[in-house]
């Protein structure tokens, strides 16, 4: 195996451990688990087999970084902290705890930015998984929650900049990262 392999998936097992020390309920591990390990299957079909050229990523990739901020205020001036253990029938997050927590996600998407800049084919883990648990299952979430519970929940405005510019990244990301075979079939 080659580090192309080797270095993703040692980022899967360590995340896995990770959100297992850190999560505060099952509702963090139910999401960001099955997250992480869809991530790498996406990785293994789209940048294991070819690096995008950063131009046609990277600002789109640091747009959807600057709303993530602000879906972060959206989401703290609003009381997401409360909320969302409440739907699990839990006492609220500690702000401290759920800030930390965020802070520390935020700077791991930063370098995210770097590894893309970088073309570090190994790490892109990194920043494919803020597209596609920060991004994409983000949007989905806060909207389904939303629909169902029948209006506002903390989250809900900036998660829609997500439903319009995450798919505009993954379509990138697929036409990057595709190989064209000179085998074709019919």
């Amino acid at each position: 195996m080659n580090k192309h392999i080797i270095i993703p998936l040692s980022i899967v097992f360590i995340s896995i451990l990770v959100f297992f020390k850190v999560a505060t309920n099952l509702s963090s591990v139910l999401l960001f688990i099955p997250g992480i390990l869809v991530t790498y299957i996406v990785y293994l079909n789209t940048f294991y087999k070819h690096t995008p050229k950063p131009d046609r990523i990277l600002p789109l990739y640091l747009l959807l970084l600057g709303v993530q901020f602000l879906h972060f205020a959206e989401e703290y001036l609003t009381g997401f902290h409360i909320e969302v253990p409440k739907l699990m029938g839990q006492e609220a997050y500690s702000l401290d705890y759920w800030t930390t927590f965020n802070m520390v996600a935020y700077f791991i998407f930063t370098l995210g930015g770097i590894i893309i800049f970088k073309r570090l084919k190994e790490y892109m883990i990194v920043p494919l998984f803020f597209i596609i648990v920060g991004v994409i299952l983000n949007s989905i979430g806060h909207i389904l929650i939303s629909m169902c519970m029948g209006g506002y929940f903390p989250g809900l405005y900036t998660s829609f900049v997500y439903l319009v510019v995450g798919p505009i990244i993954i379509k990138i990301i697929l036409e990057e990262t595709k190989i064209n075979s000179p085998i074709r079939l019919k």
